[in-house]
């Protein structure tokens, strides 16, 4: 299940829900507040980034991690979103799967402790961590996972929608999709592409 969620969401292979406390350490974590759940955010798109490569990515030495909902834009032709709140972090791929748990930072060092993943099928609870090196820039947020070797820097541009279409992150396809959920079950989601 392990090697799924990276591949799922390469670097950003995980950023989940799960009960986490924001005042736990001062390691740059948001604001307070409850845990995520899994079906937080549901997403379904065929849009890719643009860029393959993380452009002008500053050395992985941590910083504060701040709330809100982010996206992939450089490092993958893969699809993955994250939304961080508090010490909750949800990891989220392209087609209604997701995965939550909760987050600390080390240095440059985030460790992200997954609880449980939910996609179209149902909800499940899970137990597994994943390791990146990152760094924060301004409103981005760049990610290397650290459990696979080789892995590429991913670079997370903070946004106010998913399905928001920019220079970096739109469709490709004669026939574009992309659909996102709030706080509702990913079972029973059509596919989007």
């Amino acid at each position: 299940m392990m090697k799924t969620a990276t591949c799922i969401l390469v670097v950003l292979s995980a950023l989940a829900v799960g009960c986490g406390n924001s005042d736990e350490g001062d390691d740059g974590g948001g604001g307070g507040g409850s845990s995520l759940e899994c079906s937080a955010v549901g997403w379904c798109t065929n849009w890719y980034p643009s860029v393959r490569e993380a452009q002008n990515a500053p050395a992985l030495t941590g910083g504060a991690l701040a709330d809100g909902l982010y996206r992939m834009e450089q490092g993958s032709h893969s699809i993955q979103g994250l939304r961080i709140q508090g010490k909750s972090i949800l990891l989220i791929g392209r087609s209604w799967g997701n995965f939550v748990g909760t987050w600390k930072a080390d240095g440059g060092k985030l460790t992200i402790s997954v609880a449980g993943n939910c996609d179209e099928q149902g909800e499940t609870s899970m137990t597994t961590q994943f390791t990146y090196a990152f760094a924060v820039k301004g409103n981005a947020v760049y990610l290397q996972d650290l459990d696979t070797e080789g892995r590429p820097v991913l670079l997370f541009q903070k946004v106010s929608s998913l399905c928001e279409e920019n220079a970096t992150f739109s469709c490709s396809s004669r026939v574009c999709a992309c659909v996102t959920t709030t706080n509702k079950p990913l079972t029973g989601q059509t596919a989007c592409d």
